[in-house]
């Protein structure tokens, strides 16, 4: 099992203001908290950085990775991810964006397998149609180019309620909903039964509240919700997801962290391949069988059409052709197996019998050297000839 910790936060932004008292940058107070919960790699959104780049944070040992849109464009979204770097030399590539809303990396397992992690951040619900379909096209395809033999681990802020009728959606939804579902929480319900998702955990949080205030949980100011989602075999591999409201980061949302052992199935052993069974060549020495499995021969193999310019495939048609025809007209052999008790059976018979003789002979006298003697040899003997 593999051991990792994966954590998905809104931060709102990434982006200092001008002219802030505040001495450390904000990628620096992210990288700090993300350090005291142990976070390997965290998928962040709303990171309103400009086109695709990376940072370095040293003291906390993070590199942030983002995409966004265009410096000129109104940057209202972007993803991005904060991996420990320890962690980056073993990448076999940097992390890759697809758009401002959704970028995928790649980390290698045991075993030459990998777990593909997507950092997702949905349309609002302000948003049109076209927009959100725009968007689960493109995460349909981020979640198709991931193979099937890889783990699969979607991070991010959905902007979807998905309910509590978790019985509609078994095995995509667990009971741990609220409320009622709304148009961003069926859009992404259906996807994730058509891929066989499952999410793990929601996480709310209050708009335009302080952390300070107290909202009763079915509220109606409670709502959009972050969301870690696996896939429905590897159900098992998660220990536990959960929220830390003692991340501070002076946003309303909160760090959702999940906490994995990921299991990798032992390669399966390669099956072996049935050995043809022998033939019963000692038939040839039969002048009228090698005749007629001449003859046999020729009738089968004229009619071949053989591709001279595929010759491991002509030798297969020409291989089991022969095999055939042989087989018809030899047959295989039949193994006899040796009966070789009922052909010793008075020796073994008798060499029993003296055994049991002087083992009834040597008890009644255990004092006697020679008969002792001599009950240790035919038992020796015994086993010798069985043998």
């Amino acid at each position: 099992m593999t051991p990792l910790i994966t954590g998905t936060w809104n931060v709102r932004t990434l982006l200092d203001r001008v002219g802030t008292n505040r001495s450390e940058r904000r990628t620096a107070l992210i990288a700090t908290e993300l350090d005291r919960y142990k976070v390997q790699i965290a998928a962040l959104s709303e990171t309103r950085y400009a086109e695709e780049g990376q940072l370095l944070e040293v003291h906390a040992g993070y590199t942030f990775y983002w995409i966004g849109r265009k410096q000129e464009e109104c940057r209202v979204a972007g993803v991005g991810f904060a991996i420990k770097t320890n962690l980056i030399n073993k990448l076999a590539a940097p992390p890759k964006g697809i758009r401002d809303c959704l970028m995928t990396v790649q980390l290698p397992l045991p075993r030459k397998c990998f777990v593909t992690l997507i950092s997702a951040y949905a349309p609002t619900m302000t948003n049109s149609n076209e927009v959100k379909e725009s968007f689960y096209l493109d995460l349909k395809a981020a979640i198709l180019a991931v193979p099937r033999t890889d783990k699969l681990i979607i991070l991010g802020d959905f902007n979807a309620r998905v309910g509590n009728v978790h019985a509609s959606w078994e095995g995509v939804l667990e009971n741990n909903g609220i409320g009622s579902c709304n148009s961003n929480g069926i859009l992404l319900l259906k996807i994730c039964t058509t891929h066989q998702l499952l999410i793990t955990n929601t996480v709310f949080h209050l708009p335009n509240l302080n952390k300070t205030s107290w909202v009763h949980p079915r509220s109606k100011h409670w709502h959009l919700l972050d969301y870690v989602i696996i896939r429905q075999r590897d159900r098992q591999n998660v220990k536990v997801t959960k929220a830390m409201c003692g991340a501070e980061f002076w946003i309303d949302h909160q760090l959702l962290i999940s906490k994995l052992n990921i299991r990798i199935q032992p390669p399966r052993r390669p099956q072996g391949k049935k050995v043809p069974m022998r033939l019963n060549v000692s038939k040839l020495k039969c002048a009228q069988v090698k005749q007629s499995l001449a003859e046999e021969l020729d009738s089968k193999l004229e009619p071949l059409n053989l591709d001279l310019h595929d010759v491991d495939s002509d030798w297969i048609t020409f291989r089991d052709a022969v095999y055939a025809t042989a087989k018809e007209v030899l047959g295989t052999t039949t193994r006899k197996h040796q009966v070789w008790f009922d052909d010793n059976n008075e020796r073994i018979q008798s060499l029993l019998d003296e055994k049991h003789r002087l083992h009834r002979s040597y008890p009644n006298d255990p004092s006697s050297a020679p008969k002792k003697d001599a009950f240790n040899n035919i038992r020796r003997t015994v086993q010798l000839e069985l043998r």
